[in-house]
């Protein structure tokens, strides 16, 4: 019987060993699997652009991401980076923080260690092979009409190829989709390039609202492409689809596929397309439009309740910096609109904005309800199936 016991003893201590050994292994191998993205923090005039781009990239657990900065790159303390993101902004103003020589790190990293890049917007600028423009050739795409760049914005409609239906099979049913653009080059096939793109969309909208720039310029031309460059991999976005409440969980997406990685499933919650139902370009009547909504933010609680709807149901490319703040206006109905508008929007940058609300509200209900607001947006972070 004593015999019994000490084994018996022996195996719970060895059951025991073995459990803590096979946790410790699971925790080990999931932190293997993280991909580890460096959002750089150079962009010119367009800082909530690298905002964007991180809060997207939260909506996959299986992305770290971070801000690095050109001297990071220059003294090895980005070697640990699986994709690099370049955000919109400024794309000469993001080469020019690189230099000539982080620039070429970037390029050795894709083709001989085999990162991923991916680059929207000004960030696509950059991975191209422009003649004249700072660009690191990763693309196998050149951008033209570049003295027309300033050439208007809003939300633009886009179509998927076969191969984007492959790699977005959530947006396979319907012949249009939408996301925000802002000024986005327009992309042709590199001259003489070494390598050639895959194209994964199409855009269809033709954006010339500002005076001066030429009609069927960004129409049918590319929208999102990737590329193989030798041991690396580069995709390149030309609107802002981790700004378009709905669309942000493509931006996680791509760095899965420039990593090599295994594509995710991502929740209902942030992926809804059909949200967006129309073309919205801002053309000078919406501009005044838009400027009027802004005014009325400062104006009585109808006008506010009125205009901070507006501005959120005419995709208003600010609407992320003007919601948010209303959660401090003084009354209950402004604030509560705020945060379902946060939601709307999907802004979990804005959670410390609700949660200092609900910590002042004094009424129970009141606070209730904001929280019932938090609750959701805090489900936007790690939505993965």
């Amino acid at each position: 019987m004593l015999i019994m016991k000490k084994l018996v003893y022996l195996f719970a201590i060895a059951a025991i060993l073995f459990g803590c050994k096979n946790n410790t292994s699971s925790n080990t191998d999931s932190k293997e699997n993280i991909i580890h993205v460096g959002v750089f923090d150079k962009n010119g005039d367009s800082p909530d652009c690298i905002t964007d781009a991180l809060e997207a990239l939260r909506i996959d657990s299986g992305i770290e991401a971070r801000t690095i900065s050109a001297a990071d790159i220059m003294s090895g303390a980005a070697d640990d980076i699986d994709v690099f993101l370049f955000p919109g902004g400024s794309g000469r103003s993001e080469t020019g923080s690189l230099g000539l020589l982080g620039q070429q790190k970037i390029i050795d990293k894709v083709k001989k260690e085999g990162k991923g890049v991916v680059g929207i917007c000004a960030g696509a600028y950059i991975l191209s092979e422009t003649p004249g423009y700072p660009s690191l050739g990763l693309s196998a795409a050149q951008a033209i009409d570049i003295e027309h760049d300033h050439r208007g914005h809003g939300l633009v409609k886009f179509s998927l190829t076969e191969e984007g239906k492959k790699i977005f099979p959530e947006l396979k049913d319907s012949a249009i989709y939408y996301s925000l653009y802002y000024e986005g080059p327009v992309l042709t096939p590199a001259k003489g390039s070494k390598y050639s793109y895959t194209q994964l969309a199409t855009m269809q909208s033709d954006v010339h609202t500002v005076a001066g720039t030429p009609a069927n310029m960004t129409n049918n031309r590319p929208f999102v492409i990737i590329t193989n460059v030798e041991k690396g991999k580069t995709a390149s976005v030309v609107g802002h689809p981790e700004a378009t409440q709905g669309m942000r969980w493509m931006i996680p997406r791509l760095v899965r596929v420039v990593a090599n990685r295994e594509l995710v499933s991502y929740k209902s919650n942030v992926v809804r397309p059909h949200i967006h139902t129309k073309e919205i370009l801002f053309t000078d009547d919406l501009l005044t439009k838009q400027d009027e909504a802004f005014g009325k933010l400062i104006k009585s609680k109808d006008e506010k309740l009125t205009a901070m709807q507006q501005i959120v149901d005419m995709r208003a490319w600010s609407a992320k910096k003007y919601i948010p703040q209303m959660v401090r206006d003084t009354s209950f109905e402004v604030r509560l609109l705020a945060a379902k508008l946060m939601v709307e929007l999907e802004r979990p940058d804005a959670i410390p904005d609700l949660q200092a609300a609900i910590k002042v509200e004094k009424d129970i209900e009141k606070k209730k309800q904001l929280q019932r607001e938090l609750i959701l947006l805090k489900e936007m972070v790690g939505a993965v199936m």
